[in-house]
């Protein structure tokens, strides 16, 4: 993905003057005066293009960066809650989709009501675990707060069988711990310390708000701490979740029961609906036999502790504002760095476009998704694809035999635009106008049940894993296409009014970039149906190893603040994806074009403008905590270190700006990656 978010089976990421309203004069398809021209392209790309508007760009206190991703999620905000606002009035009629939509927003804005709720919402499975007998019960209630989208202990769901797409497969996935990180457990250095230290106080916080004394409530929080660092030990860490071959562990019922005898499995697939398939993916075979441990070994009592405290920690959003004030304090300002909490507004806006993403969708395109954005998106892939085609059949280093493979899947990999052919059915979702809490377990429910009645069905390749409303683009190699939603379908990604240079430049490169993820480190792993298996041969892994070798190093070098280094391996995919991107985005261009002479625009030949606008689209900033996360948690690094890494592989950039070995950011040719 172009921006993700991974949870266990689900991820998933903006300029203002760019975002005028109706009747305003458009802006220029590049914002010069954003522009730093004292600053040498070779030495800082990012704030040659970006360092006037740097300078002049504070970041809202209720975010943690702000960039042009999260402007147009700011946009994408306002447009749907004008939406939820109107409907919000209406006289639906029970049972409509306006009625599920005004209900569950009414009740989340519905603030008296829910402060004056407290913990109510959530007092029957309080008390259900405080009354639990033995952990057979225990797990009982277990698979009931997995339906509703809690994960204590571990977590499952239904996706796409990897080795065969044909059909879904239910997965198995590590999960059940409060931190975001597996080694926020394991690590030892001040910082880490520091986190585990704050993380209990905030557990004591949480619990006291339950009703235990403070005493008390510091001893459950240090249980919960025990168990969750027990299970974060085994647990796999971000860069070994990168190793998809590793994720896929297939098991027999019989088998997973010999492995972890603490769960009687049969019981709990048949809680979460009865399930009937005779094999499960085990995601993380390690985990679970820590959790087998960790079940036997801890007494009834601890563990009831431990599911009070992921019961509260999944419900806190939703419930009066202490909650959600702790929780904001802890998991947004303490971790994260932010300076305020978002409005009610968008936090409610937010949560039901998540839910309802596809019946908001509708709406949202029918008011902002104009058709012929459509029809130019389609003709923009048509040429990227093009591109990619060229760049596979001029490579040096492939044997014959995988290149025609490749071809072939790239041959036929599908394209979604804008919105899906055909809409899920809300029909039998349940949306009260008193609950909120209910309304987003219902959510919840509605959504595992129908992804469960997928099993033993054949595979949808026309279902969307995004809504229409998302700002984002995405790859699903099990699938073996490509998404791009009305979200992203925006200025400055996608600009009607741009010349060419500038839109492949950017909707161009987001392209590219997802197409070639067909081909990184991950997608490679896929052949033309989507299924895993190798269709590479030794000598062709051995050449592609070498080449990403030179990324790895190339983004290890990045200092993002103080001691902390981005990861070359963690976001080596992504880092492909921008590089290939680039590559064949340009090349489509370049083809495009043909031997048209383009005129200099605004002081800039046509070269130039593609490498500013793909500048232009990651600028923003970022707070420091935000930033350390993100270099130890995500797979994308931060935009600064796209915009001064892969341009810096492509020999036109060079051309473009008259990078010499004098400047910072030069790699000489020899070092300089050629896969795609």
């Amino acid at each position: 993905m172009y921006f993700k978010r991974f949870l266990p089976l689900a991820a998933i990421l903006i300029i203002m003057a760019l975002l005028a309203g109706c009747g305003a004069k458009p802006e220029p398809a590049l914002q010069l005066a954003n522009m730093d021209t004292s600053i040498k392209p070779g030495n800082d790309f990012f704030r040659f293009v970006n360092g006037t508007y740097l300078k002049d760009l504070t970041i809202p206190d209720d975010k943690t960066s702000y960039n042009v991703f999260n402007i147009l999620r700011e946009r994408q905000n306002v447009d749907i809650n004008a939406l939820l606002t109107e409907i919000s009035k209406s006289n639906a009629e029970d049972g409509t989709i306006d009625q599920k939509i005004r209900d569950f927003y009414n009740t989340g804005m519905n603030v008296d009501h829910i402060d004056a709720l407290g913990a109510k919402p959530i007092k029957a499975d309080l008390d259900a675990i405080e009354a639990l007998k033995d952990k057979d019960a225990m797990m009982d209630l277990v698979a009931d707060m997995h339906m509703r989208g809690m994960s204590p202990f571990f977590g499952g769901g239904v996706m796409q069988d990897l080795a065969n797409s044909s059909q879904y497969a239910f997965y198995l996935a590590q999960s059940g711990l409060g931190l975001p990180d597996v080694e926020n457990y394991t690590k030892k250095d001040k910082h880490t310390i520091e986190i585990q230290q704050t993380y209990v106080k905030h557990m004591a916080h949480m619990f006291e708000l339950l009703g235990d004394d403070a005493e008390t409530a510091h001893a459950n929080a240090k249980v919960v701490m025990e168990i969750e660092t027990k299970l974060a030990k085994e647990s796999k860490t971000n860069l070994e979740m990168r190793d998809i071959r590793g994720l896929y562990n297939p098991y027999s019922l019989k088998k997973l029961q010999k492995t972890v005898k603490a769960i009687n499995w049969t019981a709990y697939f048949k809680n979460i609906g009865g399930m009937e398939e005779e094999k499960v993916i085990v995601m993380a075979p390690k985990f679970y036999k820590a959790l087998d441990k960790v079940i036997k070994k801890t007494c009834l009592c601890d563990l009831q502790t431990y599911m009070r405290w992921n019961l509260v920690n999944n419900s806190a959003s939703m419930l009066s504002n202490e909650f959600v004030k702790t929780d904001y304090d802890f998991y947004s300002a303490y971790l994260s760095g932010s300076q305020a909490m978002q409005a009610r507004w968008k936090r409610i806006t937010q949560t039901v476009s998540g839910m309802l993403g596809e019946p908001l969708g509708q709406l949202y395109v029918r008011k902002h998704f104009p058709p012929e954005s459509k029809t130019r998106m389609l003709e923009l892939v048509a040429n990227l694809r093009k591109g990619l085609h060229q760049r596979i059949e001029n490579v040096t280093w492939m044997t014959e035999d995988t290149r025609k493979a490749a071809l072939a899947k790239l041959a036929t990999m599908k394209v979604k635009i804008g919105y899906p052919d055909k809409w899920k059915d809300y029909s039998t979702l349940e949306i009260s106008n008193d609950n909120y809490v209910n309304n987003i377990w219902q959510a919840f429910i509605f959504n595992h049940n129908r992804d469960l009645a997928k099993l033993g069905k054949p595979s949808d390749p026309d279902e969307w894993g995004m809504s229409p409303q998302t700002v984002n683009a995405g790859y699903n190699p099990v699938l073996n296409d490509i998404t791009f939603p009305a979200g992203i379908l925006q200025p400055p990604y996608f600009n009607p009014d741009a010349d060419d240079a500038v839109n492949y430049g950017a909707i161009g490169v987001v392209i590219g970039h997802e197409m070639t993820h067909g081909f990184d480190d991950q997608g490679r792993n896929f052949d033309l149906n989507g299924n895993m298996r190798n269709w590479w041969t030794e000598n062709d892994v051995e050449e592609f190893t070498k080449r990403t070798k030179l990324l790895v190093d190339q983004y290890d070098r990045f200092v993002a603040i103080d001691d902390v280094h981005i990861s070359g391996e963690l976001t080596l995919g992504e880092n492909i994806a921008d590089f290939g991107g680039l590559t064949v985005s340009l090349t489509a261009y370049n083809m495009a074009k043909g031997d048209k002479l383009v005129a200099d625009n605004e002081g800039f030949t046509d070269l130039q403008r593609f490498f500013l606008s793909y500048g232009a689209i990651w600028r923003g900033k970022i707070r420091d905590k935000a930033l350390i996360r993100k270099c130890r948690e995500d797979v994308h690094p931060w935009g600064e270190f796209r915009v001064n890494g892969a341009p810096f592989n492509v020999p036109e950039f060079y051309e473009a700006f008259d990078i010499s070995p004098e400047d910072k950011l030069y790699i000489a040719p020899e070092n300089r990656p050629v896969i795609w």
